[in-house]
């Protein structure tokens, strides 16, 4: 019988790691943007924008207050919220200096028409040091709510 005949085996040729396989080229792609993402990511878990903040600021005052803290202590703690606002806003050198009717100014300016009574603001800027003041303090932390919602957004990242 016939048989047909067989050729000898043969080698591939050449380097066998180059050109890598699809599957290669779809891990090295993967891995650089991987690179790229990696960054921003972190960046953006520590990013707190700053009405944010102010807002859990003002749910750590509301709890402060409930729990037996004075009206002229409470009072303090929403005008240095206000201040942090502010500076966190617009910036240190600028508008930290600010005291009495410049103030008031700058924070109805910052958000315009929302929040605040002209006694509210009058209390905030002249009477927060005084022993006695004559104080609603829920009308106040409503009103600061309003104000703090009613913020512009910021482009500024503050990390906590």
């Amino acid at each position: 019988m016939n048989q047909p005949e067989l050729r000898d085996i043969h080698l591939p040729d050449g380097s066998l790691w180059w050109p890598p396989a699809a599957g290669w080229w779809f891990v090295l792609l993967l891995i650089l943007l991987l690179l790229w993402l990696l960054p921003r990511l972190l960046r953006w878990l520590r990013y707190k924008p700053p009405k944010r903040l102010s807002l859990q600021e003002l749910e750590r005052i509301r709890r402060s207050y409930k729990a037996g803290q004075s009206d002229g202590a409470v009072l303090r703690e929403v005008a240095a919220l206000l201040r942090r606002v502010t500076i966190s806003y617009y910036g240190r050198e600028q508008y930290a200096a600010f005291t009495g009717n410049q103030w008031i100014e700058q924070l109805q300016r910052l958000a315009p028409g929302s929040g605040f009574s002209d006694q509210q603001l009058q209390l905030l800027a002249h009477d927060r040091y005084r022993a006695q003041c004559e104080l609603d303090v829920d009308a106040l932390l409503r009103s600061l709510e309003q104000w703090l919602r009613a913020l512009p957004r910021s482009n500024e990242h503050v990390s906590a």
